[in-house]
């Protein structure tokens, strides 16, 4: 799998609502050497969160969203 990007969006599998979708804002290593991902809400920069990498890359929590479906 390719290794998640800043600037890609994404979205909790099951999920489809608009609101759901969070853009990949920052990748940062912690004092532990684990990569985080910072999260920004698309519909609300407001609304941050910071998840483990791994979590990004696991298909079974997030997916990509395509790019056509990022704004509707």
């Amino acid at each position: 799998m390719k290794q998640p990007q800043v600037g890609q969006q994404y979205r909790h599998v099951g999920t489809v609502f608009r609101d759901s979708v969070w853009t990949l804002t920052a990748i940062v290593v912690g004092p532990d050497g684990i990569e985080h991902a910072h999260l920004t809400a698309a519909h609300d920069v407001t609304q941050r969160k910071t998840i483990a990498l791994s979590v990004i890359a696991d298909p079974r929590q997030l997916t990509l969203v395509e790019a056509s479906h990022a704004k509707a």
